[in-house]
This record gives structure tokens, C-alpha cells and sequence, in this order.
């Protein structure tokens, strides 16, 4: 059965490369920017959940 943390760890590695790919191209094409702006920082919360969820459950004991 698989826990919790793997879970998170698979889904932070998931959203991180999907901002490494996603925001510098966002970033670089004009106009994108203005309509895309809310992705971004929706995914950058998303982000931020994930590594401070997968801290908090890496600190747990099992």
C-alpha cells in the first residue's frame, strides 16, 4: 500500500516540473503574462502546500 508521503513527493515532483517548464515560457511570450498570471500563482500555491505538507509528514513519526 502506498503512504501518504510518497504521494506527496510524486505530486511536488509533478507541479515542480511543470513550473520549471510552464513560468519561463509564460514569462518569455508577450501577453502571456497578463492572462496567465492567476496559473501562476495558483501553481506557486500549490507548490508551497505540497513542500510544507510533505515537511510535515516526513516529521511524523509513523
Amino acid at each position: 500500500m502506498v503512504g501518504i508521503l510518497p504521494l506527496f513527493v510524486v505530486l511536488l515532483i509533478i507541479v515542480s516540473f511543470a513550473m520549471v517548464v510552464a513560468v519561463p515560457v509564460i514569462l518569455a511570450t508577450p501577453g502571456e503574462w497578463e492572462k496567465s498570471q492567476g496559473i501562476v500563482w495558483s501553481g506557486a500555491g500549490l507548490w508551497s502546500a505540497l513542500v510544507i505538507l510533505t515537511g510535515v509528514f516526513n516529521a511524523v513519526p509513523a
